[in-house]
């Protein structure tokens, strides 16, 4: 891609131009950086590229393969949070696609342990036969 400069192209609009792709440069740099998620025993907290959302743990469906994280509001409503950090767009090295499907598989680790076991079904029991009397 090349850029051509005209003749009549204020100086101040081209330093001005370069100082905004500078400065959005950086703030996605640093939002890059804080890309990742944080569980603790009551919630999970999504850092994503604008925003972050924090996930009561109890509401959570299930962390796909995307990965994104299903969970339904208090109000009911179906929703789903992507998690940018583990997200392999396009082709990735070898070494982050391991990282980051090992990233979702501990996420799913995570959301089982909480989970309650189904109760068990009660077997009925038998009760003994009577004795024959002597």
């Amino acid at each position: 891609m090349v850029i051509a400069l005209r003749d009549d192209l204020p100086v101040v609009a081209v330093v001005g131009g370069a100082l905004v792709c500078l400065a959005a440069a950086v703030y996605l740099a640093f939002l890059g950086w804080r890309l990742g998620v944080v569980c603790d025993a009551d919630a999970i907290e999504v850092h994503g590229l604008l925003r972050s959302r924090r996930i009561a743990k109890d509401e959570i469906l299930a962390i796909t393969n995307f990965p994104a994280v299903r969970w339904k509001s208090e109000a009911g409503k179906a929703r789903w949070t992507p998690i940018f950090a583990f997200a392999n767009l396009g082709r990735v090295l070898p070494l982050v696609e391991r990282h980051n499907e090992a990233a979702i598989s501990i996420l799913k680790d995570w959301l089982d342990d909480s989970k309650p076991e189904p109760p068990k079904k009660k077997r009925r029991q038998r009760k003994p036969a009577p004795k024959p009397a002597s």
